[in-house]
């Protein structure tokens, strides 16, 4: 790594995959910047970065509302050049078309698809003036295999897929990667609130799939992963 700071930023970086990456990033040495709308727990994160030696900074967003996104980037910046930001705040809510409401579909399509969007707006200016950055939009199994009971959830993974792909297709001039991660069942509070016999014992730890995904990210320079698909050995549930 050059000697220059490396910044990176993780949205949704207060619990499960997100901590977990901030976690195995610090240990590569770069500087982290830890956004999510939980200040305790981002605070939590921070201070074990703290302990294995690393560096973070904690700043409060809701990825929901275009002007806290547009705050998180001022302040980035003032901390300084964030070459690589990792989209990874996200949630599901599962249910039968006739029960889902309106407001249930709107979030999900706002902070799985919309955040990305804002995000990646505000971000890439300062990777195009730069000429290099990275961008890691953390989707699902979801994003390619459609699920029942899950339509807003798949919809917007979809969607995020769509959206990655064509940021991959516009900012590959400015020596901008991106990179679309799609994990399988991934044992964290994400199915805390989910109705269903889902057996956590057998699914993937965020330890595991952060070590994949920061293997990824640190490729050689002329190299991207651009879409990675992580799932147990044993295959899909």
């Amino acid at each position: 790594m050059s000697k220059q700071k490396e910044i990176v930023l993780i949205t949704g970086a207060s619990s499960g995959i997100g901590k977990s990456l901030a976690l195995e990033l610090s240990g590569k040495g770069y500087e982290l910047i830890l956004s999510s709308r939980n200040m305790d727990s981002l605070n939590d994160v921070a201070n074990s970065v703290s302990k294995l030696g690393g560096k973070a900074h904690v700043i409060q967003m809701d990825i929901a509302r275009s002007d806290s996104v547009k705050e998180l980037f001022i302040k980035s910046k003032k901390i300084g050049f964030v070459g690589t930001v990792i989209n990874n705040a996200g949630f599901g809510k599962f249910d039968s078309i006739q029960n889902i409401d309106i407001e249930g579909w709107d979030s999900q399509l706002s902070v799985n698809l919309r955040g990305s969007f804002l995000i990646t707006k505000f971000f890439s200016e300062s990777m195009m003036q730069n000429k290099r950055g990275m961008f890691v939009y953390i989707n699902s199994v979801a994003g390619k295999k459609a699920y029942p009971y899950s339509s807003a959830y798949v919809a917007s993974k979809f969607g995020l897929l769509g959206f990655s792909r064509s940021m991959r297709a516009e900012l590959r001039e400015h020596n901008i990667k991106v990179i679309s991660v799609h994990p399988g069942a991934v044992d964290t509070a994400f199915w805390d609130n989910v109705e269903g016999d889902f057996p956590r014992n057998q699914m993937m730890s965020s330890e595991n799939v952060a070590k994949t995904i920061v293997h990824a990210i640190c490729a050689p320079d002329n190299v991207v992963l651009e879409e990675l698909d992580i799932q147990r050995a044993e295959g899909d549930f």
